[in-house]
């Protein structure tokens, strides 16, 4: 009577074992599938968590640049990475660069201080076709700029510059307002010296030493003067970090510049006082937030497999970019980075906030301006010197 309840059983026992037996071995399975690294080829496990666009279009300066061999060798490195194909759109000029951003071709650029003055409507960008940018500062490497005489020059500050050949380079507006600016500094203006027009920004180094010029408005590290340093020797006309008045001159030319001090420019022998300024990835604040975190993002996690393609690549690093608000505002989804890193605080967020409310002001100020124009009749050709006349009375 007791067999088959106890066959019954057993059969029972024997299909639970067999049951969680398949159970251990789908979960197994199923732990195994989840752990597989991600297929992207060539990708570190960090690129698992990022994602970027299949394609993108960057804006910059030509081929054969600094700023075009900076690039080439972030996108080669993002596009071995995670497979993003991206394209380049060379230009020599500010207003060439900034165009295919403004169609939305491209969706980040390279920029000078194009960027800067596309912002605040000047120079080139104070034509009707333009007006104030709502553009945003993505990255800001650091580069820096001076004034260099010759080693035996009896120029010995800036304030000596009075009544001495200066060049303004020719049909380069980021150049001469740099100029322009460290004048300022020592309350000189271009009525103060005499002005010498020359085509050639890298050749200034040449122009120095044959006497066409008394000193050079450059990069210190370019190689062009440690060419003529090598020839003659140079030494840089230094800009105090303390004085107060003469920084207040500075930006109230251009706001974006600020004091730096560097040691590794051509003739220097110790730490020198000239000119910082953000060497900016930039793009409109449209841009979306999460992609432009996203590629930050990317750009710091394999920064070791770019940074030695070019010596300056070493200034893109988080720890060395500009990260206070200087001229233009930054980007929502820089913001969000430089947070993660504890590189953003309220003073920052502040500043940013005042330069995006700035931007609010010169919109408004530059579509009252425009209509007042058509009222009066001003041309296309005389409307720049108009709206800065009527800008400098509108925002303060």
């Amino acid at each position: 009577m007791l067999k088959k309840p106890l066959k019954f059983l057993m059969a029972i026992f024997l299909l639970s074992i067999l049951l969680v037996g398949c159970s251990s071995n789908g979960s197994l399975k199923s732990s195994g599938t989840e752990k597989k690294p991600a297929s992207n080829k060539g990708s570190s496990t960090a690129s698992s968590v990022i994602s970027l666009p299949k394609q993108m279009t960057w804006s910059v300066y030509d081929v054969g640049s600094g700023g075009y061999a900076e690039m080439s060798a972030i996108a080669n490195t993002l596009t071995s990475k995670y497979g993003t194909q991206i394209r380049m759109l060379p230009s020599a000029s500010g207003v060439g660069r900034m165009l295919p951003l403004k169609s939305n071709q491209a969706s980040i650029g390279k920029l000078g201080d194009e960027i800067q003055f596309s912002f605040e409507a000047m120079e080139e960008f104070a034509k009707p076709d333009w007006g104030p940018q709502d553009v945003r500062a993505i990255w800001a490497p650091i580069s820096q700029f001076g004034f260099a005489v010759r080693k035996d020059s009896d120029i010995k500050s800036i304030a000596d510059l009075k009544g001495k050949r200066v060049p303004r380079i020719t049909g380069n507006s980021s150049v001469n307002i740099k100029n322009e600016a460290m004048l300022a500094f020592a309350g000189l203006s271009w009525d103060d010296v005499k002005p010498v027009d020359i085509t050639s920004y890298a050749g200034q180094g040449d122009a120095l030493l044959q006497g066409q010029i008394d000193v050079a408005g450059i990069n210190p590290t370019a190689s062009t003067m440690f060419e003529a340093d090598s020839k003659g020797g140079i030494r840089w006309l230094e800009m105090d970090p303390n004085d107060k008045e003469g920084w207040a001159r500075v930006e109230k030319t251009a706001s974006w510049l600020f004091p730096y001090t560097m040691d590794n420019g051509a003739g220097m022998k110790s730490a020198t006082n000239v000119l910082g300024h953000g060497y900016l990835i930039g793009g409109y604040a449209s841009q979306d937030a999460d992609t432009v975190y996203q590629l930050l993002k990317a750009m710091d996690e394999n920064f070791n497999d770019y940074q030695k393609a070019i010596p300056n690549l070493a200034l893109y690093s988080k720890d060395k970019v500009l990260t206070e608000p200087r001229g233009i505002p930054f980007h929502e989804g820089t913001i969000k980075f430089l947070k993660e890193k504890g590189l953003w605080n309220d003073e920052k967020q502040a500043k940013n906030d005042a330069l995006a409310e700035r931007y609010k002001k010169l919109k408004t100020a530059w579509d009252k301006v425009v209509d007042e124009s058509k009222k009066e009749g001003i041309s296309n050709d005389k409307f720049p010197a108009y709206w800065l006349e009527k800008k400098a009375e509108l925002i303060k």
